[in-house]
């Protein structure tokens, strides 16, 4: 009704459109008419006064002379005047100066994004190794961040270094508290929304603690606790033996009076230290229960007199469970004890909660589309990934209690060690376990067959095959499903690092077949490395070789690429050893003198195409103290097989036909030399440190079969093995010393058809004589 009224309106003004026009003409018309008159008039008195004008001062002569003058200047030829550019005072400088906007280096930073929890300890030097150790392993992983808080005298000494430690200086002792509130009010107040303060001998529950904070809203004044009763102040003040809750606007509200509180309750409690300086900036007093939260604790000394009691007490006592902190805790025992509890608690809401779900998702899946046919197993997980070709197909492997078949598909039988039997032995266990809660009556006695596959969607999928001894039937096989699904995925923090390190390219010759690929290689390091300017440096280390043409070709590779940044040098050692596998600790460990910890290193063979954007990934890939890298190359395959009866390939192209990623290729290895002289050391007694040429005589061998064997018994560093189809590796022949060389060099030769169409042609003559 509203809209054809408004049309309607529209539509009654229309015959009110000619009057309005009519009307402006009238007066356009009367105000020309006016106009003429004026004009007119004027033209008349301009007249009269002409008239005046020429009677007293002859202005007819001078309109004639003026009138000349004119002529004589527009008969003037202007084409030779040249134009005139005025540049005086400007461009114009502007009045206000444009203010550039400068943005913050994290976008956290720009959003005001803070971190949740921060956990002051206000401890002592003597506390802090034996109760300050039991709250940092119980605590430390369920909040932003933990620091203790001490006074320091002069001669106070601590040995735990892996604590974050926070000492104050005063000669008037008992200021810990405001001194704590000072240090986390002038550098931390910004960059958390709640501060929570304990004693040393209280225990968090770090769950809780981060629930409650989730629960109340960042834009109010928390200052919450346990109201304590003290009789020398007025407000209610929350008690510090089971914890203060303060948000970051309280922290800094009171900031400005933190020295006047200092003054004025100096001679206070802790608590009313706290209480009664937020009580007099900001008018509030403690609370236990904020916007349907509450704070729960639990007092050990009124209940508990010893640890072993705790265990016992807990299913009597409500109020253990549901309580938030526990304080009065003097001993290590009672946190391992109170976070065992805990942490079984946490478990059996864990899996209250996912029964809740999975019957909740049965009871709406008639309603949903697919009805209960389209419920997954496990209830609640993702599906299996659907296979859309028959290059995704995903790969289950066949297995026993001790072997793994077919893994991959250059292995036939593999014994299952380290974590993969582990990974076998639990999900056999779990299976026996389920099928004798059923039916207890049963024996079990083997597993018959067992499969399993990754699925990167879901996890880990089993089946297995358990024969088991039935007292009537005799011996059954139950088919049972197993699921380990992937869970929670944590990002690993990483060090910083940057593409500017200089890459000391190591490349070893053992043998004389292995000369003349390095003079290609050494070629191929001046066209791809050296006339492209990157940063880095070649040692071709000779062992029992003559330097031949390659001292020629550095020298002349070094005088062409002088100002580029790369050189090449030649470094020949003897050696009468007959293990040519250990030269490459030797190489290394002679090298190392002569170079700087922070040197960064790429061992590699002289049959390598090496291309800079390998060395970009060394560069990042490896992180001194932190991470190793050691990338895959692609091999080439025999050209005698792979590509019979045609010359050789120049170039080595990442194809299924010339080449494949050799997974056994470990000699590809970048690192630190800080790293490597730590691992030597480390291992110093298994292999001595080459010093000199003179520790090479003799027989000289290593128990490692190349580096990275080394490197994977340093738990503290990480290795990262990626495929990198910049390294290429041409077909060589090799003398192999070890299972992984011979296994290498074994599928080096060619892919199954070219190997099966190699023997024909070989058989095919016979065959026809």
């Amino acid at each position: 009704m509203w809209s054809l009224r408004m049309v309607d309106r529209l539509f009654c003004c229309r015959p009110f459109t000619p009057i309005l026009i009519g009307i402006c003409v009238g007066v356009t018309i009367s105000l020309i008419v006016t106009n003429v008159r004026i004009e007119n008039n004027c033209l008349e008195n301009i007249s009269v006064l002409r008239d005046s004008f020429d009677r007293s001062h002859n202005i007819d002569s001078i309109f004639t002379e003026d009138s000349k003058n004119l002529q004589e200047e527009n008969t003037e030829d202007l084409s030779d005047y040249d134009p005139r550019i005025n540049l005086a005072g400007k461009p114009h400088s502007a009045k206000k100066e444009p203010q550039t906007l400068i943005r913050p280096r994290y976008l956290s930073t720009e959003l005001g994004i803070k971190e949740k929890n921060f956990v002051a300890v206000l401890s002592s030097i003597k506390q802090i190794p034996s109760l300050g150790l039991a709250i940092n392993e119980t605590l430390a992983h369920h909040v932003s961040r933990l620091a203790f808080f001490v006074e320091v005298a002069g001669t106070d000494k601590l040995d735990v270094k892996t604590l974050p430690i926070v000492g104050f200086k005063d000669s008037q002792q008992g200021l810990l508290t405001l001194h704590t509130l000072k240090y986390l009010a002038d550098k931390l107040a910004v960059g958390y929304s709640y501060f929570f303060f304990i004693k040393d001998t209280t225990y968090v529950d770090g769950r809780k603690l981060d629930n409650l904070t989730k629960h109340i809203s960042i834009t109010e004044n928390v200052y919450m606790g346990l109201p304590g009763t003290h009789p020398t102040s007025n407000p209610s003040v929350c008690s510090l033996d089971s914890g203060i809750l303060i948000s970051s606007s309280v922290l800094l509200a009171i900031s400005p009076l933190l020295e006047t509180c200092t003054e004025e309750f100096a001679f206070n409690s802790d608590d009313e230290k706290i209480g009664l300086c937020i009580f007099k900036a900001l008018n509030l007093t403690c609370q236990s229960q904020l916007q349907g939260q509450t704070f729960l604790t639990f007092n050990l000394d009124a209940h508990i007199s010893d640890v072993r009691q705790l265990e016992k007490a807990w299913e009597s006592q409500p109020e253990l469970s549901n309580a938030l902190t526990y304080f009065h805790a003097r001993e290590t025992a009672y946190f391992f004890m109170l976070n065992k509890q805990t942490c079984n608690v946490a478990l059996q809401n864990i899996k209250y909660s996912i029964r809740e779900m999975e019957a909740s998702i049965l009871r709406l899946a008639p309603d949903a589309p697919g009805g209960l046919q389209a419920v997954t197993w496990p209830v609640g997980y993702s599906p299996p990934s659907k296979q859309d070709t028959r290059f995704s197909v995903l790969h289950w492997e066949y297995f026993n209690e001790t072997h793994v078949y077919f893994d991959t598909e250059h292995s036939a039988v593999k014994p299952l060690a380290g974590p993969h039997l582990q990974d076998v032995e639990d999900v056999i266990n779990a299976a026996v376990k389920t099928v004798l809660k059923e039916s207890p009556e049963l024996k079990y006695l083997r597993v018959s067959s067992g499969y399993k596959r990754f699925d990167p969607t879901r996890g880990m999928d089993y089946i297995l095959d358990l024969c088991f001894s039935d007292p009537v039937k005799g011996k059954i096989t139950l088919r049972m499903e197993g699921c380990r699904p992937i869970t929670h995925v944590d990002t690993v923090p990483m060090p910083y690092v940057t593409e500017s390190s200089i890459v000391h390219i190591i490349a070893i010759v053992r043998e004389e077949e292995e000369f003349s690929a390095a003079e290609k290689f050494v070629a191929s390091f001046g066209k791809n490395m050296m006339a492209k300017s990157d940063k880095s440096e070649l040692h071709l280390v000779l062992f029992n070789q003559n330097t031949g043409n390659l001292k020629a070709l550095a020298q002349t590779l070094n005088a062409q690429y002088k100002k580029m940044g790369s050189k090449i040098s030649i470094i020949t050692y003897k050696f009468s050893g007959s293990n040519r596998s250990a030269l490459d600790f030797a190489a290394i460990d002679l090298i190392s003198s002569k170079m700087e910890p922070g040197a960064l290193f790429f061992l590699c063979s002289p049959f390598t195409e090496i291309y800079p954007d390998v060395l970009n990934r060394v560069r990042i890939n490896t992180i001194s103290g932190w991470q190793l890298f050691s990338p895959i190359p692609f091999a080439e395959y025999n050209p005698d097989v792979s590509f019979p009866g045609s010359s050789k390939s120049e170039a080595l192209n990442i194809s299924t036909n010339q080449g494949f990623y050799d997974l056994h290729e470990t000699q590809h290895i970048s690192f630190y030399m800080a790293d490597y002289l730590s691992a030597r050391k480390a291992f110093e007694s298994e292999q001595p440190l080459v010093k000199s040429d003179h520790d090479l005589q003799g027989e000289f061998s290593s128990p490692y079969e190349t580096i990275l064997s080394m490197f994977t018994r340093m738990h503290q560093l990480h290795i990262l093995r990626a495929v990198e189809p910049h390294l290429r590796i041409r077909y060589h022949e090799r003398k192999c010393e070890t299972r992984r060389c011979l296994q290498s060099f074994l599928l080096s030769q060619g892919t199954r058809s070219q190997l099966a169409q190699f023997a024909l042609d070989r058989e095919s003559p016979a065959v026809a004589g």
